[in-house]
Protein backbone atom coordinates (compact mmCIF):
# COMPACT_ATOMS: atom_id res chain seq x y z
CA UNK A 1 0.00 0.00 0.00
CA UNK A 2 1.38 3.44 -0.95
CA UNK A 3 1.64 6.12 1.70
CA UNK A 4 1.21 8.80 -0.95
CA UNK A 5 -1.40 8.62 -3.68
CA UNK A 6 -2.05 10.91 -6.65
CA UNK A 7 1.33 12.55 -6.08
CA UNK A 8 2.27 13.47 -9.66
CA UNK A 9 -0.07 16.44 -10.17
CA UNK A 10 2.87 18.84 -10.50
CA UNK A 11 4.20 16.79 -13.44
CA UNK A 12 0.96 16.74 -15.44
CA UNK A 13 0.42 19.22 -18.29
CA UNK A 14 -2.95 20.52 -17.12
CA UNK A 15 -3.88 22.44 -20.33
CA UNK A 16 -3.21 19.25 -22.30
CA UNK A 17 -5.30 17.22 -19.85
CA UNK A 18 -8.23 19.62 -20.24
CA UNK A 19 -8.05 19.15 -24.01
CA UNK A 20 -7.73 15.38 -23.60
CA UNK A 21 -10.95 15.31 -21.58
CA UNK A 22 -12.86 17.25 -24.23
CA UNK A 23 -12.79 20.78 -22.84
CA UNK A 24 -12.75 23.41 -25.57
CA UNK A 25 -10.04 26.10 -25.34
CA UNK A 26 -11.90 29.42 -25.59
CA UNK A 27 -9.21 31.99 -24.93
CA UNK A 28 -5.49 32.06 -24.14
CA UNK A 29 -3.92 34.98 -22.30
CA UNK A 30 -0.34 35.39 -20.99
CA UNK A 31 -1.57 34.53 -17.47
CA UNK A 32 -4.25 31.91 -18.06
CA UNK A 33 -6.16 29.64 -20.44
CA UNK A 34 -9.96 29.59 -20.48
CA UNK A 35 -11.71 26.29 -21.24
CA UNK A 36 -15.39 25.45 -21.72
CA UNK A 37 -17.35 22.21 -21.56
CA UNK A 38 -21.12 21.75 -21.38
CA UNK A 39 -21.60 25.44 -20.65
CA UNK A 40 -19.18 25.48 -17.69
CA UNK A 41 -16.01 27.56 -17.80
CA UNK A 42 -12.69 26.68 -16.16
CA UNK A 43 -9.44 28.66 -15.94
CA UNK A 44 -5.95 27.10 -15.94
CA UNK A 45 -3.04 29.02 -14.38
CA UNK A 46 0.63 28.36 -13.60
CA UNK A 47 1.85 28.97 -10.05
CA UNK A 48 4.81 28.10 -7.82
CA UNK A 49 2.92 24.85 -7.12
CA UNK A 50 2.69 24.07 -10.83
CA UNK A 51 -0.50 24.09 -12.88
CA UNK A 52 -3.77 24.74 -11.04
CA UNK A 53 -7.28 25.49 -12.21
CA UNK A 54 -10.56 26.90 -10.95
CA UNK A 55 -14.15 27.06 -12.11
CA UNK A 56 -15.38 30.59 -12.79
CA UNK A 57 -18.11 30.35 -10.14
CA UNK A 58 -15.50 29.79 -7.40
CA UNK A 59 -12.13 31.41 -8.22
CA UNK A 60 -11.09 31.04 -4.57
CA UNK A 61 -11.01 27.23 -4.86
CA UNK A 62 -7.84 26.24 -6.70
CA UNK A 63 -7.77 22.64 -7.94
CA UNK A 64 -5.10 20.37 -9.41
CA UNK A 65 -4.84 17.61 -12.02
CA UNK A 66 -6.12 14.84 -9.73
CA UNK A 67 -9.26 16.91 -9.07
CA UNK A 68 -9.89 17.08 -12.81
CA UNK A 69 -9.43 13.30 -13.06
CA UNK A 70 -11.95 12.88 -10.24
CA UNK A 71 -14.44 15.17 -12.03
CA UNK A 72 -13.98 13.17 -15.22
CA UNK A 73 -14.46 9.67 -13.78
CA UNK A 74 -17.45 10.83 -11.73
CA UNK A 75 -19.32 11.12 -15.04
CA UNK A 76 -18.55 7.57 -16.17
CA UNK A 77 -19.93 4.29 -14.90
CA UNK A 78 -17.29 1.74 -13.93
CA UNK A 79 -17.41 -2.02 -13.68
CA UNK A 80 -19.86 -3.56 -11.23
CA UNK A 81 -17.35 -4.01 -8.43
CA UNK A 82 -15.45 -0.74 -9.05
CA UNK A 83 -15.57 2.03 -6.48
CA UNK A 84 -15.07 5.70 -7.25
CA UNK A 85 -11.48 5.45 -5.99
CA UNK A 86 -10.81 2.43 -8.22
CA UNK A 87 -11.84 4.54 -11.21
CA UNK A 88 -9.70 7.48 -10.07
CA UNK A 89 -6.64 5.27 -9.56
CA UNK A 90 -7.00 3.63 -12.97
CA UNK A 91 -7.53 6.91 -14.84
CA UNK A 92 -4.72 8.66 -12.97
CA UNK A 93 -2.26 5.92 -13.93
CA UNK A 94 -3.42 6.15 -17.56
CA UNK A 95 -2.79 9.91 -17.54
CA UNK A 96 0.66 9.72 -15.94
CA UNK A 97 1.67 6.95 -18.37
CA UNK A 98 0.83 9.13 -21.39
CA UNK A 99 3.86 11.23 -22.34
CA UNK A 100 1.62 13.64 -24.28
CA UNK A 101 -0.10 14.59 -21.01
CA UNK A 102 3.05 15.11 -18.96
CA UNK A 103 4.95 18.40 -18.75
CA UNK A 104 8.26 18.70 -20.57
CA UNK A 105 10.47 20.33 -17.94
CA UNK A 106 12.98 21.35 -20.60
CA UNK A 107 10.43 23.65 -22.27
CA UNK A 108 8.68 26.82 -21.19
CA UNK A 109 5.14 26.14 -19.94
CA UNK A 110 3.74 29.00 -22.03
CA UNK A 111 2.08 30.84 -19.15
CA UNK A 112 3.36 33.51 -16.81
CA UNK A 113 3.64 32.42 -13.20
CA UNK A 114 0.90 33.98 -11.07
CA UNK A 115 0.11 33.88 -7.32
CA UNK A 116 -2.19 31.12 -6.08
CA UNK A 117 -4.93 33.65 -5.27
CA UNK A 118 -5.06 34.77 -8.93
CA UNK A 119 -8.49 35.67 -10.30
CA UNK A 120 -8.58 36.54 -14.00
CA UNK A 121 -11.78 38.56 -13.56
CA UNK A 122 -9.82 41.27 -11.74
CA UNK A 123 -8.05 42.14 -15.00
CA UNK A 124 -11.30 42.91 -16.84
CA UNK A 125 -12.39 46.01 -14.96
CA UNK A 126 -11.21 49.51 -15.79
CA UNK A 127 -12.01 52.61 -13.66
CA UNK A 128 -15.49 53.94 -14.33
CA UNK A 129 -15.66 57.23 -16.21
CA UNK A 130 -18.74 59.32 -15.59
CA UNK A 131 -21.06 59.58 -18.56
CA UNK A 132 -22.20 62.95 -19.85
CA UNK A 133 -25.85 61.92 -20.04
CA UNK A 134 -28.25 59.12 -19.22
CA UNK A 135 -28.84 57.09 -16.09
CA UNK A 136 -25.09 56.78 -15.40
CA UNK A 137 -24.38 60.53 -15.50
CA UNK A 138 -24.44 61.01 -11.69
CA UNK A 139 -22.99 57.69 -10.54
CA UNK A 140 -19.24 58.32 -10.16
CA UNK A 141 -19.48 60.43 -7.00
CA UNK A 142 -22.10 58.28 -5.28
CA UNK A 143 -20.85 56.36 -2.22
CA UNK A 144 -23.26 53.50 -2.86
CA UNK A 145 -21.65 52.64 -6.21
CA UNK A 146 -17.94 53.36 -5.64
CA UNK A 147 -15.97 50.32 -6.91
CA UNK A 148 -19.28 48.66 -7.72
CA UNK A 149 -19.29 49.82 -11.32
CA UNK A 150 -16.42 49.74 -13.83
CA UNK A 151 -15.90 50.19 -17.55
CA UNK A 152 -14.86 47.92 -20.39
CA UNK A 153 -12.08 49.27 -22.64
CA UNK A 154 -14.84 50.46 -25.00
CA UNK A 155 -16.60 52.35 -22.19
CA UNK A 156 -19.54 50.03 -21.47
CA UNK A 157 -20.54 49.71 -17.79
CA UNK A 158 -19.40 46.56 -15.95
CA UNK A 159 -20.83 45.48 -12.59
CA UNK A 160 -18.91 42.90 -10.51
CA UNK A 161 -20.72 39.73 -9.46
CA UNK A 162 -19.86 38.22 -6.07
CA UNK A 163 -20.28 34.61 -4.96
CA UNK A 164 -21.10 33.46 -1.43
CA UNK A 165 -17.39 33.75 -0.50
CA UNK A 166 -17.48 37.38 -1.69
CA UNK A 167 -15.12 36.59 -4.57
CA UNK A 168 -15.58 38.22 -7.97
CA UNK A 169 -17.01 35.55 -10.27
CA UNK A 170 -17.87 37.71 -13.26
CA UNK A 171 -19.69 40.85 -14.32
CA UNK A 172 -22.93 42.21 -15.63
CA UNK A 173 -22.40 44.18 -18.85
CA UNK A 174 -24.76 46.95 -19.91
CA UNK A 175 -24.41 46.67 -23.66
CA UNK A 176 -26.44 46.85 -26.87
CA UNK A 177 -28.63 43.90 -25.84
CA UNK A 178 -29.37 45.18 -22.34
CA UNK A 179 -27.83 44.14 -19.03
CA UNK A 180 -26.52 40.59 -19.31
CA UNK A 181 -23.75 38.42 -17.81
CA UNK A 182 -20.44 39.29 -19.49
CA UNK A 183 -18.56 36.58 -21.36
CA UNK A 184 -17.78 33.59 -19.16
CA UNK A 185 -19.20 35.28 -16.05
CA UNK A 186 -21.20 33.14 -13.66
CA UNK A 187 -24.61 34.55 -12.75
CA UNK A 188 -26.04 31.29 -11.39
CA UNK A 189 -24.04 31.35 -8.16
CA UNK A 190 -23.48 35.07 -7.64
CA UNK A 191 -25.05 38.51 -7.45
CA UNK A 192 -24.15 42.20 -7.54
CA UNK A 193 -24.61 44.49 -4.57
CA UNK A 194 -23.86 48.12 -3.77
CA UNK A 195 -21.63 49.32 -0.94
CA UNK A 196 -22.93 48.74 2.57
CA UNK A 197 -23.49 51.96 4.57
CA UNK A 198 -22.85 52.23 8.33
CA UNK A 199 -26.57 52.38 9.05
CA UNK A 200 -28.84 50.14 6.97
CA UNK A 201 -32.57 50.66 6.66
CA UNK A 202 -33.32 49.14 3.27
CA UNK A 203 -32.30 46.01 1.36
CA UNK A 204 -33.71 46.39 -2.15
CA UNK A 205 -33.52 43.63 -4.79
CA UNK A 206 -33.59 44.16 -8.58
CA UNK A 207 -33.14 42.12 -11.73
CA UNK A 208 -29.99 44.04 -12.74
CA UNK A 209 -27.73 46.89 -11.48
CA UNK A 210 -29.01 49.45 -13.99
CA UNK A 211 -32.43 49.15 -12.39
CA UNK A 212 -30.80 49.80 -8.99
CA UNK A 213 -29.07 52.93 -10.28
CA UNK A 214 -32.28 54.24 -11.85
CA UNK A 215 -34.14 53.53 -8.60
CA UNK A 216 -31.46 55.37 -6.60
CA UNK A 217 -31.69 58.30 -9.01
CA UNK A 218 -35.39 58.57 -8.19
CA UNK A 219 -35.40 58.03 -4.41
CA UNK A 220 -31.81 58.88 -3.31
CA UNK A 221 -31.87 56.50 -0.34
CA UNK A 222 -28.88 57.09 1.96
CA UNK A 223 -29.09 53.94 4.06
CA UNK A 224 -29.84 51.30 1.45
CA UNK A 225 -28.09 48.26 0.06
CA UNK A 226 -29.08 47.54 -3.54
CA UNK A 227 -28.77 44.02 -4.93
CA UNK A 228 -29.24 42.47 -8.37
CA UNK A 229 -29.80 38.80 -9.17
CA UNK A 230 -28.84 37.71 -12.67
CA UNK A 231 -30.65 34.46 -12.04
CA UNK A 232 -33.17 33.66 -9.35
CA UNK A 233 -32.25 30.29 -7.88
CA UNK A 234 -31.35 28.62 -4.60
CA UNK A 235 -27.72 29.81 -4.68
CA UNK A 236 -28.41 33.50 -5.35
CA UNK A 237 -31.26 33.71 -2.85
CA UNK A 238 -29.03 31.99 -0.28
CA UNK A 239 -26.39 34.73 -0.73
CA UNK A 240 -29.08 37.39 -0.47
CA UNK A 241 -30.40 36.02 2.82
CA UNK A 242 -26.85 35.75 4.17
CA UNK A 243 -26.44 39.47 3.48
CA UNK A 244 -29.81 40.14 5.09
CA UNK A 245 -28.61 38.27 8.19
CA UNK A 246 -25.42 40.36 8.32
CA UNK A 247 -27.24 43.65 7.83
CA UNK A 248 -30.03 42.73 10.32
CA UNK A 249 -32.66 44.34 8.10
CA UNK A 250 -36.18 43.23 9.03
CA UNK A 251 -37.62 43.27 5.52
CA UNK A 252 -36.34 42.62 2.03
CA UNK A 253 -37.82 44.90 -0.60
CA UNK A 254 -38.43 43.20 -3.95
CA UNK A 255 -38.53 45.41 -7.00
CA UNK A 256 -38.25 43.03 -9.92
CA UNK A 257 -39.19 44.42 -13.32
CA UNK A 258 -38.85 43.58 -17.01
CA UNK A 259 -39.62 44.86 -20.47
CA UNK A 260 -43.29 44.25 -19.57
CA UNK A 261 -44.97 44.40 -16.17
CA UNK A 262 -45.90 40.71 -16.19
CA UNK A 263 -42.18 39.81 -16.20
CA UNK A 264 -41.69 41.58 -12.88
CA UNK A 265 -44.55 39.71 -11.20
CA UNK A 266 -43.28 36.37 -12.51
CA UNK A 267 -39.85 37.16 -11.06
CA UNK A 268 -41.51 37.97 -7.71
CA UNK A 269 -43.14 34.53 -7.65
CA UNK A 270 -39.94 32.81 -8.72
CA UNK A 271 -38.05 34.52 -5.89
CA UNK A 272 -40.70 33.58 -3.32
CA UNK A 273 -40.42 29.93 -4.38
CA UNK A 274 -36.78 29.90 -3.22
CA UNK A 275 -37.44 31.29 0.26
CA UNK A 276 -36.75 28.36 2.60
CA UNK A 277 -39.66 28.74 5.01
CA UNK A 278 -42.48 29.38 2.51
CA UNK A 279 -42.88 25.84 1.08
CA UNK A 280 -43.91 27.71 -2.06
CA UNK A 281 -43.81 25.65 -5.27
CA UNK A 282 -44.30 27.20 -8.68
CA UNK A 283 -44.90 25.53 -12.05
CA UNK A 284 -45.40 27.39 -15.30
CA UNK A 285 -47.86 25.82 -17.74
CA UNK A 286 -48.92 26.84 -21.25
CA UNK A 287 -51.75 29.10 -20.14
CA UNK A 288 -51.44 29.29 -16.39
CA UNK A 289 -49.31 29.14 -13.26
CA UNK A 290 -49.76 26.32 -10.79
CA UNK A 291 -48.79 27.24 -7.24
CA UNK A 292 -48.69 25.22 -4.03
CA UNK A 293 -47.88 26.52 -0.55
CA UNK A 294 -48.54 25.91 3.13
CA UNK A 295 -51.92 27.17 4.30
CA UNK A 296 -50.56 28.71 7.48
CA UNK A 297 -52.94 29.72 10.24
CA UNK A 298 -56.69 29.70 9.60
CA UNK A 299 -56.96 33.49 9.71
CA UNK A 300 -54.32 33.96 6.98
CA UNK A 301 -55.94 31.35 4.77
CA UNK A 302 -59.44 32.82 5.12
CA UNK A 303 -58.21 36.32 4.29
CA UNK A 304 -56.37 34.96 1.25
CA UNK A 305 -59.34 32.85 0.13
CA UNK A 306 -61.82 35.72 0.48
CA UNK A 307 -59.57 38.11 -1.43
CA UNK A 308 -59.36 35.63 -4.33
CA UNK A 309 -63.15 35.24 -4.15
CA UNK A 310 -63.45 39.04 -4.49
CA UNK A 311 -61.23 38.96 -7.59
CA UNK A 312 -63.31 36.26 -9.27
CA UNK A 313 -66.60 38.01 -8.46
CA UNK A 314 -65.22 41.24 -9.89
CA UNK A 315 -64.17 39.39 -13.04
CA UNK A 316 -67.71 38.05 -13.52
CA UNK A 317 -69.33 41.41 -12.75
CA UNK A 318 -67.15 43.28 -15.24
CA UNK A 319 -68.04 40.68 -17.92
CA UNK A 320 -71.70 41.80 -17.69
CA UNK A 321 -70.69 45.23 -18.99
CA UNK A 322 -70.23 43.63 -22.40
CA UNK A 323 -72.63 40.70 -22.36
CA UNK A 324 -76.06 40.32 -20.75
CA UNK A 325 -75.50 36.64 -19.92
CA UNK A 326 -72.47 35.20 -18.13
CA UNK A 327 -70.23 32.91 -20.17
CA UNK A 328 -69.21 30.79 -17.19
CA UNK A 329 -66.76 28.66 -19.18
CA UNK A 330 -64.86 31.73 -20.39
CA UNK A 331 -64.94 33.35 -16.93
CA UNK A 332 -63.72 30.18 -15.20
CA UNK A 333 -60.80 29.97 -17.61
CA UNK A 334 -59.59 33.40 -16.47
CA UNK A 335 -60.45 33.06 -12.79
CA UNK A 336 -58.02 32.22 -10.00
CA UNK A 337 -58.84 28.74 -8.69
CA UNK A 338 -58.02 27.85 -5.07
CA UNK A 339 -58.09 24.36 -3.56
CA UNK A 340 -57.20 23.19 -0.05
CA UNK A 341 -55.83 19.76 0.81
CA UNK A 342 -54.95 19.32 4.48
CA UNK A 343 -52.29 21.90 5.34
CA UNK A 344 -51.60 22.71 1.69
CA UNK A 345 -53.14 25.15 -0.78
CA UNK A 346 -53.08 24.69 -4.56
CA UNK A 347 -53.79 27.66 -6.81
CA UNK A 348 -54.20 27.99 -10.57
CA UNK A 349 -53.47 31.50 -11.82
CA UNK A 350 -54.17 32.39 -15.48
CA UNK A 351 -51.26 33.92 -17.40
CA UNK A 352 -52.77 37.40 -17.43
CA UNK A 353 -51.02 40.37 -15.88
CA UNK A 354 -54.04 41.49 -13.82
CA UNK A 355 -54.59 38.03 -12.30
CA UNK A 356 -50.89 37.51 -11.58
CA UNK A 357 -50.56 40.96 -10.01
CA UNK A 358 -53.60 40.28 -7.83
CA UNK A 359 -52.26 36.91 -6.69
CA UNK A 360 -48.82 38.38 -5.87
CA UNK A 361 -50.49 41.20 -3.93
CA UNK A 362 -52.81 38.85 -1.98
CA UNK A 363 -50.14 36.27 -1.16
CA UNK A 364 -47.73 39.00 -0.06
CA UNK A 365 -50.36 40.75 2.06
CA UNK A 366 -51.59 37.62 3.82
CA UNK A 367 -48.40 35.57 4.15
CA UNK A 368 -45.25 37.66 3.63
CA UNK A 369 -46.08 41.13 4.91
CA UNK A 370 -43.66 40.82 7.84
CA UNK A 371 -40.65 39.72 5.80
CA UNK A 372 -41.08 41.27 2.34
CA UNK A 373 -42.24 44.48 0.73
CA UNK A 374 -42.85 44.76 -3.00
CA UNK A 375 -42.30 48.00 -4.92
CA UNK A 376 -43.26 48.54 -8.55
CA UNK A 377 -42.66 51.51 -10.87
CA UNK A 378 -45.51 53.09 -12.80
CA UNK A 379 -43.69 52.18 -16.01
CA UNK A 380 -42.56 48.65 -16.92
CA UNK A 381 -39.19 49.16 -15.22
CA UNK A 382 -37.21 51.72 -13.17
CA UNK A 383 -35.01 52.75 -16.10
CA UNK A 384 -38.07 53.80 -18.10
CA UNK A 385 -39.42 55.46 -14.94
CA UNK A 386 -36.16 57.41 -14.56
CA UNK A 387 -36.30 58.51 -18.20
CA UNK A 388 -39.88 59.74 -17.81
CA UNK A 389 -38.84 61.69 -14.69
CA UNK A 390 -36.37 63.71 -16.75
CA UNK A 391 -39.18 65.77 -18.28
CA UNK A 392 -39.33 69.43 -17.26
CA UNK A 393 -42.56 68.91 -15.29
CA UNK A 394 -41.30 65.93 -13.24
CA UNK A 395 -37.58 66.59 -12.78
CA UNK A 396 -36.77 67.37 -9.16
CA UNK A 397 -40.25 66.49 -7.95
CA UNK A 398 -40.10 64.85 -4.51
CA UNK A 399 -41.54 61.33 -4.35
CA UNK A 400 -42.09 58.88 -1.50
CA UNK A 401 -41.00 55.28 -1.85
CA UNK A 402 -44.11 54.12 0.04
CA UNK A 403 -46.26 55.38 -2.84
CA UNK A 404 -44.82 52.60 -5.02
CA UNK A 405 -45.74 49.65 -2.79
CA UNK A 406 -47.70 47.04 -4.71
CA UNK A 407 -51.38 47.94 -4.48
CA UNK A 408 -54.61 47.39 -6.35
Amino acid sequence: MLDRWLDKDHLIDLPALFGHFGHEPVKREPTHVLFKRNGRYSVVIHTEKGFLYYHVESPQNKLSASDLVLEEVSRTEGKKSETLWDKVDQKYHQVTADKELMSDTSKDVGLERVPTDFNHFHSYAMPFKEKSEGVYSDVAGTDAFKDRIFDTPSGEPLFPLYNIQNETSGYFLDGDKGVLPFGESDAKHSLWYSNIPKTIEWLVVFKDPREAIAFHGKFQLDNAVYMALGEINYETTKILFEIRKLTKVKKIILSFTGSKKIEGYLRDLSFISFIDDTNFMLKLGEGDLKVKFHAGDEKSFLRFYNSIKDFNQGLAKSFLKYNKALDQFRINRHSIVVGKEGDGISVRVPLEVGAIKYFVWSYHKNYLGKTLDILKPNMANWHLEWESDQSITLKGKEVQMEDYRIAL
